[in-house]
């Protein structure tokens, strides 16, 4: 969706319906096109995991521990959930459609470091809490008007000491209205005190993504 559509982008009550009617659907194709083959979605998803692994670790290595906490904002149903429960000692993860998260807690149900919450991340489910480490994965192009995305990048620069971020690039396949492509410069100007730590891409059926670990203040 470009700027100029930006009027007609569907309305916060219409992209809930959106997203629970995707969690009705099998497999990874609740959370990733449905128009790519099971077998793509799944290499897609563990080269998303070995980023945000080698990416924790530069976190790691930086702060000098292994991170206490973490945040995932969109776990959707918990495909990469699990990878970020072995990198920290306790995971917050967040969604906000009820099936979704209903199908991410049977996927986990064997992590004892795991809490699920409702909500969305411009809400910001979490209150107050802090963490040492959050993950947004092909989450904050589906924030689609700009008060929107300006509060959920402000409440993940707020919350988080380090953010492992995963956006679309640029589309081989042209996004539906459900989503906004936006630059990584987009997301950085809406994040105060950000500064990119490191930075890779991602390539998923012919699409770009950008895969970057950004640093800001110490969380408290």
């Amino acid at each position: 969706m470009e700027r100029g559509e930006e009027l007609l982008a569907p309305s916060g009550r219409e992209v809930a319906r959106e997203w629970a009617s995707r969690s009705m659907r099998d497999g990874l194709a609740r959370v990733m096109r449905a128009s790519q083959p099971e077998e793509l979605n799944e290499g897609v998803t563990r080269e998303t995991a070995r980023v945000l692994g080698e990416f924790a670790e530069t976190a790691r290595r930086e702060m000098g521990r292994p991170p206490a906490s973490a945040l995932e904002v969109g776990c959707g149903i918990g495909r990469l959930t699990p990878t970020v429960a072995e990198l920290a000692q306790h995971v917050t993860a967040v969604d906000m459609t009820p099936r979704m998260l209903d199908l991410a807690r049977e996927r986990c149900a064997s992590l004892d470091n795991v809490e699920f919450r409702t909500g969305r991340a411009e809400q910001r489910p979490w209150g107050e809490a802090r963490f040492d480490i959050g993950v947004s994965v092909w989450v904050l192009m589906h924030v689609l008007d700009e008060e929107g995305i300006a509060a959920a990048c402000r409440s993940l620069a707020e919350s988080c000491r380090y953010l492992v971020l995963i956006e679309y690039e640029r589309a081989h396949v042209p996004v539906s209205k459900w989503s906004r492509l936006r630059g990584l410069d987009e997301y950085l100007a809406l994040m105060p005190g950000a500064r990119v730590v490191r930075r890779t891409w991602l390539d998923y059926g012919g699409d770009r993504s950008v895969a970057a670990l950004l640093g800001f203040h110490p969380a408290s």
